[in-house]
């Protein structure tokens, strides 16, 4: 767990970000070597980058889903054109908003971040394990609704697919 915490800090360092959020902690999940995200992924032929990737484009969208983009579309809202259009009348650059946090450089986890990773707690005492594992924050992940879970359910994760490999470990 400790991989991803510190992983979940340097990846919103090189995102920009002010805080870290559930997807940084996702990007983390994604970036371990053991663990049952990139089994369930690999079982489902889907690739660690096809994730990111999507885990881009929703941050990019400020959470909005590819159902919403549809349905903005459908009244003649174009969301990528008006996030294009936001950018270069904003003059972002991606360095200059690069904040770091009071302790020694770290970032703060946001309030949703913080629950996950005592949801990881949680899982690992209803799963009879002493020890917080990468695959327990994924369950406290997934337990969230919102658009990082609708991401990886895409993707075929979800809690009852990692609970499965799990149970065969």
């Amino acid at each position: 767990m400790k991989d991803v915490v510190v992983g979940s800090q340097a990846i919103a360092m090189e995102k920009s970000c002010a805080h870290v959020d559930s997807s940084h902690l996702t990007y983390a999940l994604l970036r371990q070597p053991v663990g049952a995200l990139n089994r369930v992924l690999a079982e489902n032929g889907v690739e660690p980058d096809a994730v990111e990737a999507e885990l881009d484009t929703m941050r990019r969208r400020g959470g909005v889903s590819d159902a919403e983009v549809e349905a903005l579309a459908a009244v003649g809202i174009d969301v990528e054109d008006m996030l294009d259009r936001l950018g270069k009348d904003s003059g972002e650059s991606s360095g200059s908003r690069r904040r770091r946090g009071f302790f020694g450089g770290h970032l703060p986890f946001s309030d949703a971040a913080r629950r996950m990773l005592l949801r990881s707690l949680e899982e690992a005492k209803e799963l009879g394990e002493k020890r917080i594992t990468v695959d327990h924050v994924l369950l406290a992940v997934l337990g969230v609704s919102g658009p990082v879970a609708d991401v990886l359910e895409d993707a075929g994760v979800t809690r009852s697919t990692v609970r499965r490999h799990l149970g065969a470990t």
